[in-house]
């Protein structure tokens, strides 16, 4: 597969220490795929905010530099606006990862970036699912999540959307990975996963079909290369989850390996390439 250097200029990228925050359970949504959907089992629906606290307390001690806030949705949190005037005053970035149905809601995000997951055309988590553009209070990120059966016309015609209606100005290439598999295996391809080397293939054609101006961020997922940025063997990322629990790698989701504590920048990581948060970013080139 020949990549279109031709069309696109790689830009650097840099790894910030980030802690990853699963402020709540509650969802109003119940997608399939979703890799976190067991982790909080019988907890309380939202963290408290004095929790929040603590938990970036621990962090600032500990080097953070970015925050990523996840869940379940981040918008139903009645303190979520709060947590993010906090993230502001102590000059952490902040990025929140949503399903994109409270972009209507007029809420100050302080700086906070969002970045909204979309799995296709229609649907579920569809871009035609989204609130009208006329309504839409807050600027974003999309976040495709390739699943087996995604289409090339599909991928394109979604990232034409986010665009052109929704003024978009990064386009982030992803993929589902089933955790409910009989081996536990995070690499282990179900009915809802797309094999990497078919993700692989997929990629390259839409990179080569696409006309548009947004910066294109591509999930690295171990077939992809950058001429770049070096891989960092040593792991910059943590998870923390409602009453304590930590996970520091995202591959240990699938088993749950709780541990009792973190440190950025110390763990050894032999999928550095692989990591979920490893990607290449790549801006067209000016016509």
């Amino acid at each position: 597969m020949k990549f279109p250097w031709d069309k696109y200029k790689e830009l650097p990228l840099s790894k910030r220490n980030t802690l990853q925050v699963f402020i709540t359970k509650a969802c109003n949504l119940r997608c399939p795929g979703c890799f976190v959907r067991n982790v909080s089992e019988g907890e309380e629906g939202f963290m408290s905010f004095e929790e929040y606290v603590s938990a970036l307390s621990q962090a600032i001690y500990k080097g953070v530099k970015q925050i990523n806030i996840l869940g379940g949705e981040p918008f139903l949190h009645p303190k979520l606006q709060r947590m993010l005037a906090l993230n502001s005053f102590l000059a952490l970035k902040t990025t929140i990862y949503t399903n994109g149905l409270g972009l209507k809601t007029k809420m100050d995000l302080h700086g906070a970036k969002l970045r909204v997951s979309i799995y296709g055309f229609k649907g579920l988590k569809g871009v035609l699912s989204l609130p009208d553009h006329s309504k839409v209070k807050h600027s974003f990120d999309a976040n495709f999540m390739v699943g087996k059966e995604t289409k090339l016309e599909t991928l394109l015609s979604v990232a034409n959307i986010c665009e052109a209606v929704y003024r978009c100005k990064v386009f982030f290439i992803s993929s589902i990975r089933e955790l409910d598999n009989p081996n536990q295996e995070f690499f282990d391809d179900t009915n809802l996963t797309m094999p990497v080397l078919e993700y692989k293939k997929l990629v390259h054609q839409f990179l080569n079909e696409y006309e548009g101006d947004m910066e294109i961020h591509i999930s690295k997922r171990g077939v992809f290369e950058s001429t770049q940025s070096l891989p960092h063997n040593k792991c910059k990322f943590a998870n923390y989850f409602i009453g304590g629990k930590i996970i520091q790698c995202p591959y240990d989701v699938i088993n749950l390996k709780y541990r009792k504590d973190y440190k950025f920048d110390s763990r050894y990581c032999q999928q550095n390439n692989t990591c979920l948060m490893s990607k290449i970013i790549l801006k067209p080139k000016k016509k």
